[in-house]
């Protein structure tokens, strides 16, 4: 097992890149909570086979939100997979890039990071190989706690928008979220107080982090860092405004560097 690939009592953690993904058992095969980046496929596909899961056994793929880093090699799994996304997905994904319709980046040192990157990483252009869901997906409009039970799977969908429109995390009965983008730990260097590095409508993004303050969600497992407790988000909940954000150029519109 590499140090990226971590297997937990009931999920495996993979991390192809600078985000993570999350395995969980499922009456069928697996759930996918999330891809990387279109290049890190390969990588991706070692750490599988580093814990000793086949990409055949993945039934299952739920897309947080629609950003490159979350997205990118979806298409290498669609085969025989059946995708979950928010309703407000559908359209985006079509689309083959990060929305850029509104918000910010959270601060000025997350705004240079971004910067910093878009030069160090020129194939880091916030598209990703547009993703046409099929007849058969499963979309939700809403919280949904029928969904994941049907897949063998204990848990909640909860709508967490703000980060983007789309943001949907996943609540296990036991207390852990992944919460894809909602919140986030690395880098806390720079700043961000557990926040995502950009927000598209900050009263949406507090809105969802009081729906899990008010849920029974425990441990916090991002995209981007390590988990952590739930107190994190009441401790810092109301710590930026809409005044706060650093707009943003196209370059560095709703990066996700995590």
């Amino acid at each position: 097992m590499t140090d990226d690939a971590t297997q937990g009592e009931r999920w495996i953690t993979l991390s192809p890149g600078s985000t993570n993904c999350y395995l969980l058992d499922a009456d069928e095969g697996y759930l996918l909570i999330d891809t990387g980046y279109e290049w890190e496929y390969r990588s991706f596909v070692e750490q599988l086979a580093d814990v000793g899961v086949d990409v055949a056994e993945i039934e299952y793929l739920l897309l947080t939100h629609h950003h490159d880093d979350h997205v990118g090699f979806a298409n290498e799994l669609l085969d025989g997979v059946t995708v979950i996304a928010h309703e407000a997905a559908d359209e985006l994904l079509r689309a083959g890039e990060n929305d850029r319709s509104g918000g910010g980046l959270l601060n000025r040192r997350v705004y240079y990071l971004a910067k910093l990157r878009s030069w160090l990483v020129p194939e880091w252009d916030l598209t990703f190989p547009p993703v046409a869901l099929r007849d058969d997906d499963l979309l939700v409009d809403g919280d949904d706690d029928r969904l994941l039970g049907e897949l063998g799977i204990d848990g909640t969908i909860l709508h967490t928008p703000g980060h983007t429109p789309d943001s949907i995390s996943v609540l296990l009965d036991d207390g852990t979220l992944f919460c894809g983008d909602a919140a986030m730990s690395r880098p806390l260097w720079a700043g961000i107080k557990y926040h995502t590095i950009f927000i598209a409508d900050v009263d949406r993004y507090y809105e969802s982090w009081r729906k899990i303050l008010d849920s029974s969600a425990e441990t916090v497992y991002p995209a981007h860092g390590d988990p952590f407790d739930v107190d994190r988000l009441r401790e810092n909940l109301g710590a930026y405004s809409d005044e706060a954000l650093i707009e943003t150029d196209p370059i560095t519109s709703q990066a996700d560097f995590g």
